[in-house]
């Protein structure tokens, strides 16, 4: 049985996981879904910043389930290859693994043109390795082999690549937003003449053409010595940017992305052509990374904060739910039968995997892992639960019976799809109110803050390249 054979268990599985993916992100955008060839096979090429949500992002938007590869050494224990084969994940091997290993890689590139010519998507990243900074790697050549390979198989049929951006906000933080960007194939027929008599020659020239894709579609911080200044730059500024190119907020997950490409773009030019400029805006910003070190204050929230109007009017229906469960027996109720029908709302699972898991790229996979398999194991339990003795506790709402059992398990989904938004909203106005208590309490330091704020602003906006040109397309 081939790896892209149909099963029953992926198919019912492959839905939950969609679903549950998009129930990980606050706000998840893809664009470019028309890229996706139509008349021919494609090997699909994202840029790998984290360990399983990419592959998760590339099958969330997939119209065919892709075959994913992955690093050799994850394969070691026969269980966790069992279970990596049924979720369409094949072995790579590097020379890391030794070099009488790289022999299987022969076999793994055959099945590989198995599943391309058999009309599924094949998902390499491109990279070979994750990466914790927005900036794209050094690239392998395994993909393009197997590009030229399967290309050798199709004749006149085209093969493409197609090169995807991915980009989080935030690598660790539960609920952030994540942008897919899909860019315009690249058919490999134009390299087959070069690959025929000189395939380094092709490999390379497939690979400069994969990155100069890419790297439009990420977030890409060229500037490997200054990152974290850039980094910090790209979301501080992020609010006053948007506004002197849309002149408005222009809130969303797309615009935040883009904007955050045309800051760090923008400044990785500046950085070359006028390093004395540049220079005067990394030590004001390394000054307030120190004032929001001491203040323990997100630089984000320091550059996009609300207004106190704002802040205390996100309270009011805090305060309103607040009263309504103190108050009314009824409200109680509800508020106690959501949680019990959906209790991960409340559970962090993202604090017990940070303590437990070294890697920070692994932090978020292991956290989406672990929601979905309680998800899953919990939903029919509640289910069962309920219908046996819904009737008697839940009286109290209706008289209804063994039919809360089908209403708690229609909760979940529900309340899965409602968490990311309530948790952001809850998260963003506690924080702002904890911003305005420091505008009280620490005004020294918060005018300090400010200031250095409004000098990032004012030297950013007197540089024509960083509020005229745009991000690339």
């Amino acid at each position: 049985m081939a790896i892209q054979d149909n099963n029953w268990l992926y198919n019912f599985l492959c839905p939950l996981v969609k679903f549950g993916t998009r129930c990980h992100y606050n706000q998840l955008d893809v664009h470019g879904i028309e890229n996706l060839p139509s008349d021919g096979a494609y090997i699909i090429a994202p840029c790998h910043q984290q360990a399983l949500m990419e592959p998760l992002a590339v099958l969330y938007y997939a119209p065919k389930a892709p075959v994913f590869l992955a690093r050799a050494d994850i394969f070691a224990k026969p269980a966790i290859r069992a279970i990596l084969t049924f979720l369409r994940i094949l072995p790579v091997y590097r020379i890391r693994d030794g070099q009488h290993n790289l022999g299987k890689n022969k076999g793994i590139f055959e099945q590989c043109r198995a599943v391309l010519l058999d009309g599924y998507p094949l998902c390499l990243m491109a990279e070979g390795r994750h990466n914790n900074r927005h900036h794209l790697l050094p690239m392998g050549k395994g993909m393009f082999r197997i590009a030229g390979e399967t290309q050798l198989a199709l004749g006149s049929q085209p093969l493409y690549i197609v090169p995807t951006g991915i980009d989080f906000d935030e690598y660790e933080r539960p609920y952030s937003n994540l942008v897919v960007n899909i860019g315009k194939p690249i058919p490999v027929q134009p390299f087959m003449d070069d690959y025929r008599t000189e395939e380094p020659v092709a490999l390379n020239r497939m690979r400069d053409a994969l990155a100069d894709a890419l790297m439009p579609l990420m977030h890409d911080i060229r500037n490997e010595e200054h990152y974290e200044e850039i980094m910090t730059l790209c979301n501080t500024l992020n609010l006053t940017m948007r506004r002197s190119e849309n002149g408005s907020r222009g809130d969303s997950a797309w615009n935040r992305f883009r904007t955050r490409q045309r800051i760090a773009t923008q400044l990785d030019t500046l950085a070359i052509d006028d390093p004395q400029s540049f220079e005067r805006l990394t030590e004001s910003t390394r000054a307030l990374q120190k004032c929001c070190r001491r203040l323990h204050l997100d630089e984000k929230l320091a550059g996009e904060h609300w207004s106190l109007a704002g802040t205390l009017l996100s309270l009011a229906p805090v305060a309103a739910l607040l009263a309504a469960a103190i108050m009314l027996p009824a409200a109680r109720w509800v508020l106690l039968y959501c949680l019990v029908c959906y209790p991960l709302l409340i559970l962090p699972t993202h604090r017990i995997v940070k303590r437990k898991v070294a890697d920070p790229q692994f932090r978020s996979s292991f956290n989406f892992g672990v929601r979905l398999l309680l998800a899953i194991l919990y939903t029919p339990a509640i289910g069962i639960v309920m219908a046996c003795s819904g009737g008697l506790w839940m009286s109290r709402l209706a008289d209804i019976g063994a039919w809360w059992g089908l209403i708690s398990v229609a909760m979940v989904p529900l309340e899965a799809r409602m968490t990311a938004p309530v948790v952001c909203f809850l998260r963003d106005t506690f924080a702002n109110c904890r911003y305005w208590l420091l505008r009280l309490v620490r005004h020294r330091d918060m005018r300090e803050l400010n200031e250095y704020i409004r000098n990032l602003q004012q030297l950013t906006l007197n540089h024509e390249c960083l509020h005229t040109k745009k991000a690339p397309a």
